[in-house]
C-alpha cells in the first residue's frame, strides 16, 4: 500500500499533526512515524475544541489508536521530553508499548539547550526555540553525538525504524509519516537563510528522516494554512498587524514556546507554488478555514465523494455541490488554490475540534 507523507507548505503551524491524526484514525495505517529535526516543533489537537493534546517528540498520528508509533533516525531525541510525553499518554493510550525509536537518532543533551539559549545569533537574529535540536544535529554531523542506542533510559524503545518502515511497505502495509515545521523553513532550500531550521522540511526530507525508500511513497498530503503564520523572525508576505488579529479573534500562540505567531492576511501564491514544485503533492489539506470565514464551522460536510481534477464528471459535480454549501470566501479560496497548483484540495479543516474536518476524498 505504501506511505503517505504529511508535510507543511509554508512556515509551519498549519495543523499537520491534526491532519495526520485524522488520516491515521480513518484510513487504517499500520505505523505512524515522526519525521523532522527534533523537539523544536510542537503538534497539537483538541478532541473538544478546548483542551489540547500536545507533543514535541511523539507523532500525534496514531497516538489515539493501536498503530506502531515510530521516531525516524533523522530526528533528534530529547530523553526528558520523550519520557515526559510517554508518561502523559501511557494511561490513556498505552504509548510506551507501541513505540519504536531508531537507535541511530542523535540525543539532545541538556547542555545543548543551554548552548543555544546563550547564543545571541540564535536567540535574537534567528529566533530559535532553543530546544537544543540544532546543536544536536551539528554534533551529529561532526560525528560527536550521543545516539539513542547509547542512552540507557531509552533502551527498551530502541529499534531499526528504517528497516521496519521499508519492510512494512514492501509487504503491503501502510505507513504514515508526520512531518514538522514547513517547506520554507528548510535549511538548504529556504530563500530566507539564516531564518530557517536545522534541516530540510520537504516530503523527501521526511522520507529520509525515516529512512524510507522513494519507491514506497504513495501519497503526499501538502498542508496549506488558509491564513499563514510564522513564529520568530524572517520575512512573511502580507503580514497582518496584531491589532487586526485581535479584532478578528484569530490570534495564535506557538505550542513549543508560547510565543505569539505572526499572521498573514492571505496565502502568498508564489510561495505555495514553489512548495508544490519541491514536494510534488498528490493532495492538499486546507486548514484554519474558520480564520477566513468563521461561519464555515457551521458547514460541516461529511461523506462527500470527490475524485479531484482527474475524476469522473459525477465526482466533479458532487464536489461542486458540496463546496457550494460552503461560505463564498472558502469556495473561492479552494478554487484559487486548485487553479494555481493543479492539485486537488481534498480536506478542509474548519475549527479547533478534532472532528472539524470536511473530507472530500473519494469514498469518504
Amino acid at each position: 500500500m505504501g506511505a503517505t507523507i504529511v508535510v507543511d507548505a509554508l512556515w509551519g503551524d498549519s495543523g499537520k499533526g491534526k491532519i495526520a491524526a485524522y488520516l491515521a484514525e480513518h484510513d487504517g495505517y499500520d505505523c505512524c512515524a515522526r519525521a523532522g529535526t527534533g523537539t523544536n516543533a510542537g503538534h497539537s489537537l483538541s478532541l473538544d475544541g478546548v483542551n489540547f493534546m500536545k507533543t514535541r517528540q511523539l507523532p500525534l498520528a496514531g497516538l489515539m489508536g493501536k498503530q506502531i508509533l515510530a521516531i525516524g533516525s533523522g530526528v533528534a531525541v530529547d530523553p526528558e521530553v520523550l519520557l515526559e510525553e510517554l508518561e502523559r499518554f501511557d494511561d490513556q493510550f498505552d504509548a510506551s508499548s507501541r513505540l519504536v525509536v531508531d537507535g541511530r537518532c542523535p540525543v539532545i543533551l541538556p547542555e545543548y539547550r543551554e548552548r543555544e539559549a546563550a547564543n545571541a545569533h540564535l536567540t535574537q537574529t534567528v529566533g530559535s526555540t532553543c530546544s537544543g535540536t540544532g546543536v544536536a544535529q551539528s554534533e551529529y554531523a561532526l560525528r560527536n553525538a550521543v545516539r539513542v542506542q547509547d542512552e540507557p533510559r531509552l533502551e527498551k524503545f530502541t529499534g531499526d525504524v528504517a528497516s521496519m518502515a521499508n519492510n512494512l511497505c514492501r509487504e503491503g502495509g501502510r505507513l504514515l509519516i508526520e512531518g514538522s515545521q514547513g517547506t520554507h523553513l528548510s535549511l538548504a532550500l529556504s530563500h530566507d537563510y539564516p531564518y530557517c531550521t536545522s534541516d530540510n522540511c520537504t516530503a523527501v526530507a521526511c522520507a529520509d528522516d525515516v529512512g524510507l525508500s522513494w519507491q514506497h511513497i504513495s501519497e503526499v498530503m501538502l498542508v496549506v494554512k488558509a491564513l499563514p503564520s510564522r513564529v520568530g523572525t524572517g520575512p512573511m508576505p502580507f503580514e497582518m498587524g496584531v491589532e487586526e488579529q485581535d479584532r478578528l479573534g484569530i490570534e495564535e500562540y506557538g505550542v513549543t514556546t508560547g510565543r505569539r505567531r505572526r499572521k498573514a492576511s492571505k496565502i502568498p501564491m508564489d510561495y505555495l507554488k514553489e512548495a508544490v514544485l519541491l514536494n510534488g503533492p498528490t493532495q492538499i489539506a486546507l486548514t484554519f478555514c474558520d480564520h477566513v470565514d468563521a461561519t464555515v464551522r457551521d458547514a460541516m460536510i461529511r461523506n462527500a465523494t470527490v475524485r479531484g481534477k482527474n475524476g469522473s464528471a459525477d465526482a466533479f459535480e458532487s464536489k461542486s455541490r458540496k463546496l457550494g454549501e460552503l461560505p463564498n470566501k472558502i469556495r473561492a479560496l479552494v478554487d484559487e488554490i486548485e487553479e494555481q497548483t493543479n492539485v486537488p484540495v481534498t480536506i478542509l479543516e474548519t475549527g479547533k475540534a478534532f472532528g472539524s474536518i470536511i473530507d472530500l476524498r473519494p469514498g469518504q
